[in-house]
């Protein structure tokens, strides 16, 4: 049987030892939430992901079965699913305490803070859009109608219509 381990920063290893397994989920340990699982993926497809919180995903992609999920899951428990399924043992693996979907719900508040953050997110990209236009050339009117600002370079449009222009969303930043 075979399977492989994506390491948290990105290294893919191809049937580490046990020892390597165990320190590769040892890293899990440092906070880094840019990088917050480590996963192991067998040759059947199946695939157990561990998280930095405790939370375990199982899913298949390639089949039809639902991803499920377990949390506050043991770096050891985790270890000897792990091996469970290195071994190819999906029967075992499917015979644990699953809860359905790839992750717990979240309560309203964790969904307020959520979109949230992406909307903060979403504004501080555009923020940098924005910026990157450059500066508006008070010798060369914008097209847009009724519009009493200059075009930034390489446009016909001032920055707010130019970036209204390429996003097709309204300006954030004004007219």
């Amino acid at each position: 049987m075979t399977y492989f381990v994506q390491t948290r920063w990105g290294g893919s290893e191809r049937a580490p030892t046990v020892e390597r397994l165990r320190e590769i989920l040892t890293e899990l340990e440092r906070p880094d939430p840019e990088h917050p699982d480590v996963w192991l993926t067998h040759e059947s497809g199946w695939t157990l992901s561990v998280y930095e919180s405790g939370l375990l995903v199982w899913e298949n992609p390639e089949s039809t079965a639902e991803p499920r999920h377990q949390i506050d899951v043991p770096r050891e428990t985790a270890l000897a699913m792990w091996l469970e399924l290195a071994r190819g043992d999906v029967a075992a693996l499917d015979r644990r305490s699953w809860r359905t979907g790839a992750s717990p719900p979240r309560s309203p508040a964790e969904q307020a803070q959520i979109a949230a953050k992406a909307r903060e997110n979403a504004l501080k990209i555009d923020r940098r859009l924005y910026d990157a236009l450059g500066p508006e050339r008070s010798s060369v009117p914008c097209r847009h109608v009724e519009c009493g600002r200059g075009a930034i370079e390489q446009s016909v449009f001032c920055r707010p219509h130019h970036f209204e222009n390429v996003t097709r969303r309204p300006c954030p930043f004004g007219h």
